[in-house]
């Protein structure tokens, strides 16, 4: 499965994904690095602790509820509830980010296109995609910044990664790189220098680093010298 959606397959993932990049440390060096291990490991943690503080909070508010309801509308010569009890409080531990979601899919991404990741491991930390749920790629916007350079706004489909693909002049397709996030910049130089050039831009999803599903809609830009 990839990243889980629902809280409660949140918490069994992430400890079998924190042990798995434990395991898998020395293959992913540049990935799973100290710091990063750290990190998956509070998170590992504290998504524990924050879906069962909210759902003992949901518990103590009915429980509250009960409690006022007898107080308030229970004949005379009922026995006192007993005073509900509050959870803990919660107590964030260091290394926890602000975003655990989106660090998890980035770190999934890094892995995911790393030359040394396979389908084993992909099996073992439970991040083979479901090919039922992936999308059709497309290129939101392409906009060029000043330089010969051009930003590309991506719409990856729930796709690990995307490949881009650049035509010049009306040359051949070219893969020029692959995309993690929504966000590219092509900077290469132009053909000429100094000179204006049209620029057309496809991508096409990743998985288990092989290219497939469709490709998408060509996108034209100029550059600005």
């Amino acid at each position: 499965m990839a990243y889980p959606i629902k809280l409660a397959e949140k918490i069994p993932w992430h400890s079998t994904f924190n042990q798995e990049c434990i395991d898998d440390a020395a293959t992913f060096p540049d990935v799973l690095t100290v710091g990063n291990l750290a990190k998956i490991l509070a998170n590992k943690n504290f998504v524990a602790t924050l879906i069962n503080a909210s759902d003992d909070a949901k518990n103590f508010g009915q429980e509250v509820v009960g409690f006022r309801d007898i107080y308030l509308g229970a004949p005379l010569g009922t026995s006192a509830p007993a005073v509900p009890v509050p959870p803990a409080a919660i107590t964030v531990p260091v290394g926890v980010v602000v975003g655990i979601d989106a660090f998890t899919r980035l770190i999934i991404g890094q892995l995911d296109a790393h030359p040394n990741m396979t389908d084993a491991i992909r099996a073992a930390m439970g991040i083979l995609p479901d090919a039922r749920g992936l999308g059709s790629p497309s290129i939101k916007s392409a906009r060029a910044l000043g330089g010969s350079q051009v930003a590309l706004r991506l719409g990856l489909a729930r796709y690990p990664a995307v490949a881009i693909d650049r035509r010049r002049a009306g040359g051949a397709w070219e893969q020029i790189g692959v995309s993690i996030t929504a966000d590219f910049i092509d900077t290469d130089a132009p053909l000429v220098a100094g000179v204006s050039e049209s620029r057309e831009y496809r991508i096409q999803g990743i998985v288990a680093n092989v290219r497939q599903g469709p490709i998408s809609a060509a996108v034209l830009a100029a550059t600005t010298p």
